[in-house]
């Protein structure tokens, strides 16, 4: 005799099953919706042009500018993507075990951490914290230091190992060992296999450096009274990055004039700012 199928506990199973298979495939878009904690370049560039052969200064200037402007701003706007990541969970009840483990290896990446060494716990004043540190540098105040840093791109290390921002490091065989290092001194010069690495380890240098406190604090401020980030603001910060100090400031916010250099923040603001917020607001209707 044909047994008959039980309804109930069929129906009991498929929903168990949906809830399973649907659960996972939440997770795993949950997830894969996070950006990945560092920037990865489209298209790499792995090194400067030999900017010693320009011969006109104003088309040195534009190619050099125009090189660097498309990776300051692929860059800038992975960090931005990050941090709208982060204000997003903001506003989540439960974080789910894959998005604290994110927020982990942000926070890891941006060298927050317990003097003990212990994982740092997974709170609001840590979310906080992240998000002063993690935003954008405006592409005027990258460019001017680019420039004045590596010499227009033609200083000994950044056509050896791409350095355009005087980047140190301090293990042996990092970089390049400066020819007037003072006798006692270990730190060498950081080389990076391609330009992209370069603008991704000088925004990180700026958005985790305890030098570079008073850039955070002084962009976070601006931010929250909705003020311009611009580089010449943003510049009076400074002061550390260079032993000319208050000098160094003030050839900062010259070049930026000199050059007419926050027509490139404007386009970064066009190109990726405005754009993310027209698209929240088509997205929220």
């Amino acid at each position: 005799m044909r047994k008959q199928l039980n309804v109930p506990v069929l129906l009991i199973v498929l929903v168990a099953i949906v809830l399973v298979f649907g659960t996972h495939y939440w997770l795993s878009n949950n997830q894969s919706a996070l950006p990945n904690v560092a920037a990865k370049a489209a298209e790499p560039i792995p090194s400067l042009p030999d900017f010693t052969l320009f011969t006109d200064v104003q088309t040195k200037k534009e190619t050099f500018f125009e090189l660097l402007y498309p990776i300051i701003q692929e860059e800038n706007a992975h960090v931005l993507a990050v941090r709208k990541a982060l204000l997003s969970l903001q506003q989540v009840d439960a974080l789910s075990d894959s998005e604290r483990q994110w927020i982990s290896e942000v926070a890891e990446y941006y060298k927050i951490e317990n003097d003990d060494d212990t994982p740092v716990e997974i709170n609001q004043a840590l979310i906080d914290e992240l998000l002063v540190r993690i935003d954008y540098v405006p592409p005027s105040l990258a460019l001017t230091q680019a420039a004045i840093e590596s010499g227009w791109g033609t200083s000994r290390f950044s056509r050896e190992g791409n350095n355009l921002f005087g980047h140190w490091c301090f293990v042996k065989g990092c970089g390049i060992v400066p020819s007037d290092r003072d006798e006692g001194r270990y730190h060498e010069v950081a080389k990076f296999s391609t330009v992209n690495q370069a603008v991704r380890a000088y925004l990180r240098n700026l958005n985790t450096h305890y030098a570079y406190e008073e850039f955070r604090a002084l962009r976070a401020q601006l931010r929250n009274n909705n003020k311009p980030l611009t580089g010449k603001a943003l510049a009076n910060s400074l002061g550390h990055y260079s032993e000319e100090g208050e000098h160094y400031i003030q050839k900062v916010s010259r070049f930026i004039d000199h050059n007419k250099l926050q027509r490139y923040t404007r386009q970064f603001e066009e190109a990726v700012i405005q754009t993310e917020s027209q698209s929240e607001a088509t997205s929220a209707r």
